[in-house]
């Protein structure tokens, strides 16, 4: 008998009955962590309001203000906090670097103004971190050098910039600043924003494209196509989750890693940019053939938001192809060991080192279930669209048994709600965010 915790994958009648049973999943942990977490005090984590994200989907199908409310209460607390403890100042970090000193403002930030754009003090409060990420504020040194159209430093904040030697090297978690810039132009329409993403963003773009290797960095002499071994271990101080980088998928995951891909896509919608779609597209040249792999569920998400951006389905053969062989009713059972002890992340897209591995009757998975939904989707498939929130729901199940909510912090692999949206690796996909929430969009809110 498997001693691994387990569930049966139960099969829903309808794809109605799919998503309303994970909706209804989603309101109780929802419920939980309310009860559990109400006259919690802030934490001195930097991401924990991460956790919170997957509530977007339930605050939009069943009107949950009392989650919403919530979300915005923890952002005032939040921001107060770090204020009193003397970490923040002028609207943003006293020091950081570039990877997690923006995942409050691009994640948390960012996905409260998505669920209420008219609040005003969700924009005040983002706009006074990103107006730094331009330098249009006399009160902090400049981070940016307009004229090379890169950061001055891997680490800046209130307090000004780290320019030791090797400090200058800019590497994907950069474009976290690209990210904030598209939100707060999104946000406020400001021009400055988009010219601040397009002029940094430009620089990768043309590294991905002009040289035989994919970048790993850049500096104002150009690309870096390999890093010394000093500065290897300056970036992986603070990006310790980082994997090998000595071929195309380790350089591509780690530009994927940072929202690299969906920010080139973005930029070519607005500026209609080439060399932003042809960059984004060299980069999903070595990313599509990982979609067969089980863990690669962001490789997957990034075919499906690619095609929906672009209109080009170049890119769906890779999910006709992984799905050959395989067939998802044929699962009964879902088990996690939700421990697993390794020295170092995998090498492919969507995996870490403290990531736990996934069971199908027994067998180590093979079937990446946001694969079974974008293939439901491309096929207009509603039985195997609700096979695959089925399976959603299976893995938020086991989530709920054995890990806690995230909170603590919101990188980690084992957590309820990197099992939902995805862990530090993912860009943001997991069972719902690439699986529930695009199948509902596509086969229930369109008819």
């Amino acid at each position: 008998m498997d001693s691994r915790p387990n569930v049966r994958a139960e099969r829903s009648a309808s794809l109605e009955e799919a998503c309303d049973r994970f909706l209804d999943d989603l309101g109780a942990w929802i419920a939980r962590c309310l009860a559990e977490l109400k006259d919690a005090p802030p934490t001195d984590g930097h991401d924990q309001g991460t956790f919170m994200l997957p509530w977007a989907l339930h605050i939009g199908a069943r009107q949950n203000d009392e989650a919403l409310e919530f979300m915005l209460r923890q952002r005032d607390r939040i921001r107060d906090h770090f204020v009193a403890k003397d970490k923040w100042r002028h609207g943003y970090w006293r020091m950081s670097e570039a990877h997690h000193g923006t995942e409050h403002f691009e994640l948390f930030l960012g996905a409260l103004w998505r669920l209420r754009p008219t609040d005003a003090d969700t924009v005040a409060q983002f706009v006074d971190a990103a107006e730094h990420f331009g330098n249009w504020s006399d009160a902090v040194e400049p981070w940016f050098d307009w004229k090379s159209g890169l950061y001055r430093s891997m680490y800046f904040g209130a307090d000004g910039l780290r320019l030791e030697p090797g400090m200058d090297l800019n590497v994907p978690d950069h474009f976290r600043c690209v990210n904030i810039a598209l939100q707060a132009h999104e946000m406020t329409g400001a021009t400055r924003y988009l010219d601040l993403a397009r002029c940094h963003a430009a620089r990768w773009a043309d590294a991905i494209l002009g040289q035989e290797h994919l970048p790993v960095g850049l500096l104002a002499k150009g690309p870096v196509s390999d890093l010394s071994d000093q500065s290897d271990a300056t970036y992986r101080r603070f990006a310790g989750a980082v994997g090998s980088l000595d071929d195309h998928v380790g350089r591509a995951e780690n530009l994927l890693a940072s929202g690299a891909v969906n920010a080139l896509l973005k930029l070519w919608q607005l500026t209609q940019g080439a060399r932003f779609r042809q960059s984004a597209e060299r980069l999903l040249d070595v990313i599509a053939p990982q979609a067969a792999d089980p863990d690669a569920i962001p490789a997957v998400d990034l075919l499906r938001a690619y095609t929906a951006t672009t209109g080009d389905p170049r890119y769906l053969g890779h999910v006709r192809e992984a799905m050959k062989g395989l067939n998802p009713f044929d699962i009964r059972e879902l088990a996690i060991a939700p421990s697993v002890k390794r020295e170092r992340k995998p090498h492919g897209i969507g995996k870490r080192a403290d990531m736990p591995d996934w069971f199908e009757d027994g067998h180590p998975r093979r079937q990446n279930p946001a694969l079974v939904a974008l293939a439901a989707e491309m096929n207009s498939d509603r039985q195997l669209a609700a096979c695959a929130v089925d399976l959603a729901r299976a893995y938020f199940a086991l989530a709920r048994q054995v890990y806690p909510s995230g909170r603590n912090h919101g990188c980690s692999a084992r957590s309820v709600s990197a099992v939902l949206r995805g862990h530090g690796r993912c860009n943001g996909a997991g069972v719902q965010t690439a699986v529930v929430g695009p199948v509902m969009k596509s086969l229930l809110e369109r008819e």
